[in-house]
């Protein structure tokens, strides 16, 4: 679990520690100096100050130092990066603001995630990317024109070290609060005259879960994970070689509780709803305020369904192919082959932060105290909540408010090829790209007691489980052409042109589980008719109200295409400052949804989004190479932003789909300074101001509202961010050495949800006329600061010594040193308004150990 956790919906920028927007180290030959090292982010190996683009770069020994056990926790340390959670399970990545809310397992990123340039399709699968690394870059901005997938945020490219000829080894094991053991290892050599390999382990486990329940002795948030990669370097002969990647990672950890904020029994169909709210006289938080911890301060009270423990169940295996051969001294061919498997055997995630009833508390209801002071009126109905499953539970078993089982596997397969032309004047690139890929998922969601599934309390009248079942099959073909231009020895001009093809095709629906979901929608939809459904099929309603009117399996293809481009130049001003400037445009491509979904047009795709960005910045080092500032300043052009929204549908009202909003803009400055003031003493300070707003667009906020955003911040988008690390390395001896750092990262307050500029809510109408109509009519609006998080600083320290001839190190380290509350979002799951909190304080001790 990293200690910044979500945010995109969080950290919008919650940087930990950030070395600069150009990760930038200390020369090993001149430790006075700092040394500008080189990256692969046009796809072939440059200085990072010849980029005209703002990248942020780190090698393996800091991203070991600060703790970033996976992608997820990049969010700590990249000014503008953000990551949250979902209710599940899929991480949300979020750059400078462009982001995708969207938590099914088939969802995309706005932000690529790449190994070796290799793309990792699925958010789900992106984890385990930062294995036995050499060095990780950040870019920023639309990635269109080079790297396979079209992206409008930017890309994660993950570069794993390499095989050696030289044998080398090494191992590091650590040591933490909640009984935490993690370790790492690699071995490299030669395996023969033409072949060297490398293979590396990483592991992590906690015997003692940090979140603990409000309710009982309980505790939640132990970690257990495995990952592998064996690779192996091939001489095929003078012109050719290959590399071969086998990846594998499981993790079975607990996946994280919510905090609740607030429970809001939903009333389906409004006033017609008479479902006596099971969990209201619980879940009152001016009786039981204790059981509503994301109203307090304490990151570690949390609540889940009691007897359950909330988990992973997941296996990711993977191989790759990376071949390049030599025409000649200047002309180069690559192919990069790569299939990802996924597979997921039974994921729980708590969604309603409470422990839940148990079926003897329903059963009791009939004769109780609650019974007695409703006169009587549960005498006839109670058995009514208890549906499918739950008919004949134990009076022991509980029964949850939300929660999720997931099964499900998601194989893709990619495909690149390029040729690489390196003259005097230019260099060019040009390539073709194809992906295909199969999602095939099942999402149960358990609602339990919820009123609003329990539409009447009379048995018949409602269902407690559906299943989402869906199959997406997704093809990406494209092409693309890059070149740099050397106009003078100070001038280069970039240009970049990628035109996609993309084509989804979806089979899905929400099943019944058990027979009382089914029996609900014929009494509602078809006046209690046969609609020719069966027991565990689809109840999704097909062509509602009209002739053709059934209950059935959703099919439809989503076909689009795309010209993205790029255009940009960089000038050398003097030896130590260039500046450059960059216009761009980038897609990312529509997907399905998979949400239990009452009418077909819930499941509507989303369509592909687009985004205009311009930058300018400069990169200069200072004070005789003693330190480094970069500052861009940017503004994005956003249309068609994809979000998870929510449309109109009979009886329930509304419920959650997917959609975009008209028109929007990000505009902001970055600044990022490195310094070595003193021997031995590295400053490093970033600072991110960041303004959005959606400039037209009409739609739902988390509580069911209808609005006009314009005007409305992006959610999860924090004004200001700013960090510093100091850090000071000291000689003891000749042998010895001894370093100290401290950071801290302040993000200042953000919503989760759209803050709209308007004093009343718009009319919502539809359905009219019919049994089922919906009608909300206007009400006064004002925004809920309960979706704000507040600003908040998060500061982490880390002190050890060296022996330089013995190449092993110790250090001790503290992150979240103050314990700072602060959570990844804040959302509406069914009737509970919860937080997803961040890391408590961890602390602990590493060693490490080289072998040459």
């Amino acid at each position: 679990m990293n200690y910044c956790m979500p945010k995109f919906t969080l950290c919008s920028s919650i940087v930990v520690f950030s070395i600069s927007s150009v990760n930038l180290a200390i020369a090993q030959d001149n430790p006075s100096k700092i040394e500008i090292i080189e990256v692969t982010a046009q796809k072939r190996h440059q200085s990072i100050n010849e980029i005209p683009m703002a990248i942020s770069a780190f090698n393996s020994g800091q991203l070991e130092e600060l703790g970033i056990e996976d992608s997820t926790d990049l969010a700590t340390i990249v000014p503008g990066f953000n990551y949250s959670d979902t209710a599940f399970g899929p991480p949300v990545y979020t750059l400078r603001g462009v982001g995708f809310n969207e938590s099914s397992a088939q969802a995309t990123s706005t932000v690529g995630i790449y190994v070796d340039e290799i793309t990792i399709p699925f958010p789900i699968m992106t984890k385990a990317a930062n294995l036995d690394l050499e060095r990780v870059e950040i870019l920023k901005g639309p990635q269109g024109t080079l790297f396979g997938r079209n992206s409008t945020a930017g890309a994660v490219n993950y570069i794993a070290a390499k095989p050696s000829e030289d044998f080398e080894a090494g191992i590091k094991a650590s040591l933490g609060n909640f009984e935490t053991i993690s370790g790492e290892a690699f071995v490299t050599g030669a395996l023969s005259d033409d072949v060297n390999g490398r293979l590396a382990i990483k592991f992590i486990n906690s015997n003692e879960g940090w979140q603990e329940s409000v309710s009982r002795d309980d505790e939640l948030g132990q970690k257990d994970k495995f990952a592998l990669r064996a690779s192996f370097d091939f001489d095929v002969s003078n012109k050719t070689s290959a590399l071969l990647s086998i990846n594998y990672h499981r993790d079975r950890s607990e996946t994280l509780a919510p905090q609740a904020i607030e429970y809001v029994a939903a009333k389906a169909g409004g006033a017609l709803n008479a479902s006596f709210p099971v969990f209201g006289p619980i879940l009152d938080d001016t009786v039981n305020p204790q059981l509503f911890p994301g109203n307090g301060n304490d990151i570690t009270k949390a609540d889940w369904t009691a007897d359950r423990t909330p988990s992973l169940a997941h296996d990711m295996q993977s191989i790759s192919l990376n071949v390049t051969h030599d025409y000649s001294e200047t002309l180069t061919f690559v192919s990069l082959t790569a299939f990802h498997k996924f597979e997921d055997d039974g994921s729980e995630y708590e969604r309603g932060g409470t422990a839940g009833v148990t079926a003897g508390y329903i059963r009791g209801l009939t004769g109780g105290p609650l019974d007695t002071l409703l006169g009587g009126s549960l005498k006839d109905y109670y058995e009514g909540h208890l549906h499918g499953d739950y008919a004949t539970i134990p009076d022991d078993e509980f029964v949850p408010s939300d929660y999720v089982f997931q099964h499900g596997e998601i194989k893709s397969f990619s495909q690149e090829l390029r040729l690489t032309k390196t003259l005097p004047e230019s260099v060019w690139i040009a390539g073709l790209y194809y992906s295909k890929s199969n999602v095939d998922y099942h999402t149960t969601q358990d609602w339990g007691l919820a009123t609003n599934v329990n539409i009447l309390p009379t048995s018949g009248f409602g269902f407690n489980k559906l299943r989402n079942a869906i199959e997406q099959d997704t093809n990406t073909v494209a092409v693309f052409a890059s070149a740099d231009w050397y106009l003078s020895d100070k001038l280069t001009l970039t240009t970049g042109i990628r035109y996609s093809e993309d084509e989804a095709n979806y089979d899905g629906c929400t099943e019944d589980i058990g027979g009382p979901g089914l029996a609900l929608f014929n009494q509602f939809f078809f006046g209690g008719n046969d609609s020719g459904g069966e027991v565990n099929g689809c109840v999704t309603v097909l062509d509602f109200a009209g002739e053709n009117q059934r209950l059935g399996k959703i099919k439809d293809t989503l076909d689009e295409d795309s010209l993205s481009w790029r255009l940009a130049s960089h000038y050398q001003w003097s030896p130590s400052t260039s500046v450059y400037a960059s216009y761009s445009r980038g897609y990312k491509a529509g997907s399905y949804p998979s949400l239990a979904a009452i009418e077909e047009n819930q499941l509507d795709p989303v369509v592909q989004e687009r985004l205009d960005a311009y930058e300018i910045g400069i990169k200069s080092l200072l004070n005789d190479g003693k330190a480094q500032l970069n500052v861009s300043a940017f503004y994005y052009d956003y249309k068609d932003k994809q979000l998870l929204t929510k449309k109109t549908i009979p009886v329930f009202r509304t419920a959650f789909t997917l959609g975009n909003i008209d028109d929007s803009y990000v505009k902001g400055i970055e600044l990022d300074l490195q310094w070595l003031p003193l021997e031995g003493l590295t400053l490093n300070a970033s600072a991110s101001f960041i303004d959005s707003e959606v400039k037209s667009g009409d739609g739902f906020n988390q509580l069911g509202q209808s609005l006009d955003l314009s005007g409305s911040p992006l959610p999860f988008t924090s004004d200001f961010q700013a960090n510093l690390l100091a850090k000071y390395e000291w000689h003891l001896s000749d042998d010895f050495t001894a370093f100290t750092a401290i950071d801290g990262a302040y993000t200042s307050e953000y919503n989760a949800d759209f803050k709209a500029n308007v004093e009343m809510t718009t009319l919502v109408a539809d359905f009219i006329g019919s049994p089922v109509e919906v009608f909300i009519p206007p009400q006064p609006y004002q925004y809920d600061k309960r979706f704000t998080q507040d600003g908040y600083f998060i500061a982490n320290a880390r002190f050890g010594i060296e022996s330089i001839k013995n190449n092993w190190k110790l250090f001790f380290w503290v992150r979240n040193l103050n314990d700072e509350y602060f959570v990844s979002t804040m959302v509406k799951n069914n009737e509970m308004i919860a937080a997803y909190p961040g890391m408590t304080r961890t602390y602990g001790v590493t060693l490490e150990k080289s072998f040459y």
